[in-house]
């Protein structure tokens, strides 16, 4: 499995969180069963429990960029696109910011369309200005 692939099944279970938050562990045993992990579990694992376990954080550091836009007022694929991003930006220092940025788009096209893409950009690129990597995000 690609990394984009798994960050992709990452931010479906995400957004399924918001609508069965104590089910999580029961999604992530049904996708792993499903699909043949391998050399992505420890980042399937790592992005999707470590966002959760820091969802107001990330809603939080959200708010603060988005204006107007809170994170009640976003819709439910933008918010998860949104949330996975910004934790991997703060503690999966590994992976280049920039492709996270880019991964955010494309899976924020992908699910809610071409217009969502500006809005996501916007965001995790203050995010990323404001925030740089640091030792103490990982």
């Amino acid at each position: 499995m690609k990394r984009s692939e798994a960050r992709e099944y990452v931010f479906m279970m995400i957004f399924q969180y918001k609508f069965q938050p104590s089910e999580i562990d029961e999604i992530m045993q049904d996708f792993k069963e499903q699909y043949n992990c391998d050399n992505q579990e420890e980042y399937i694992d790592k992005a999707t429990y470590g966002t959760i376990e820091k969802i107001d954080e990330l809603d939080n550091i959200i708010n603060e960029f988005s204006k107007e836009w809170n994170t009640s007022r976003m819709s439910n694929v933008r918010l998860a696109v949104l949330r996975l991003a910004v934790y991997e930006m703060m503690y999966m220092q590994e992976i280049p910011r920039p492709i996270i940025i880019n991964e955010a788009v494309r899976i924020a096209k992908l699910y809610d369309g071409d217009e969502a893409a500006p809005f996501i950009n916007g965001i995790l690129d203050s995010i990323n200005k404001s925030y740089p990597c640091t030792e103490n995000n990982s």
